[in-house]
């Protein structure tokens, strides 16, 4: 797969805006993510309000993509057509960096990227918080397509993939400050780093900052090439999720018509790490 910053082979690229670009993917309609009521707590038992991800939730009893969902209320943009909105998450881009590895994780590891591991459903575990740790972590993805001008035209959950000739970006949004990194598996199940182009990189993420990857303004993820089937996958890390630190427990994932959810639970010592693989298909 090619990149904007180094050009390996013919079936993909990173590109800059000022090359043209059609997106042949269907134009998906834009919505606020319905937040689900808390369960009610048993006769006789209140809930009880904790700081969680930072923001004041009241958590007895909540499952935590429940949770989650409250989180992302306030925080997650839903239209990108509109400029202001659009401005606003351009500019957190200032606050996400590219950093090498063995800076941002000085664990002697050669790469931050994870096999994707997570599954559809919700974790039937509630959230809680102990010692002013919670007990899950989460992070918010969603595929979001671009006009050869730059425009957005729509947003959809990671499950819905994307095909040659589509001009895309992916918006995340986690609930704690992380490595990330993208990568591709070629039809021959060849895999390789492409975002940071150089593999010795990571993007650097602020929690409770949405941001678009590429981070450039006028840079995009756009394929081109042959038939069969490639997979993009991005991963998110913890930069203390190294070393037997990273969680096992597999990551529960949401799809909505907003983006894709994940909540991982984060077992006593353990941190974050949410991987997940992007469809993409070449041909008809």
């Amino acid at each position: 797969m090619d990149a904007l910053f180094a050009k390996r082979r013919p079936i993909a690229a990173l590109l800059a805006a000022a090359f043209l670009a059609t997106a042949t993917g269907p134009v998906l309609a834009q919505g606020r993510a319905e937040v689900p009521p808390p369960p009610a707590p048993p006769q006789g038992q209140e809930y009880e309000p904790k700081f969680i991800w930072g923001l004041l939730l009241n958590i007895a009893f909540k499952f935590a993509m429940s949770a989650f969902s409250e989180w992302l209320a306030n925080k997650i943009t839903n239209d990108l057509t509109n400029a202001s909105a659009m401005q606003k998450i351009l500019l957190n881009a200032a606050h996400a960096t590219i950093v090498p590895l063995a800076d941002a994780a000085p664990f002697g590891s050669k790469s931050a990227g994870a096999p994707a591991n997570a599954v559809p459903g919700e974790p039937a575990k509630p959230v809680s918080v102990e010692n002013g740790r919670e007990n899950f972590q989460g992070v918010h993805v969603a595929i979001v397509g671009f006009d050869r001008n730059g425009a957005a035209t729509g947003i959809r959950p990671v499950t819905a993939g994307f095909r040659s000739g589509d001009r895309i970006k992916l918006k995340v949004l986690p609930t704690f400050d992380g490595l990330l990194v993208i990568d591709n598996i070629n039809p021959k199940g060849e895999k390789q780093q492409i975002y940071p182009p150089r593999a010795s990189d990571v993007v650097r993420l602020k929690a409770g900052e949405e941001v678009l990857i590429p981070l450039a303004r006028d840079e995009y993820f756009e394929f081109a090439g042959v038939t069969g089937d490639e997979q993009l996958v991005i991963t998110l890390r913890d930069p203390r999720a190294f070393a037997g630190k990273e969680s096992t427990v597999a990551p529960n994932r949401k799809d909505e018509g907003n983006g894709s959810s994940f909540v991982q639970e984060t077992p006593g010592g353990t941190y974050p790490v949410i991987a997940q693989a992007l469809r993409l298909q070449h041909g008809n």
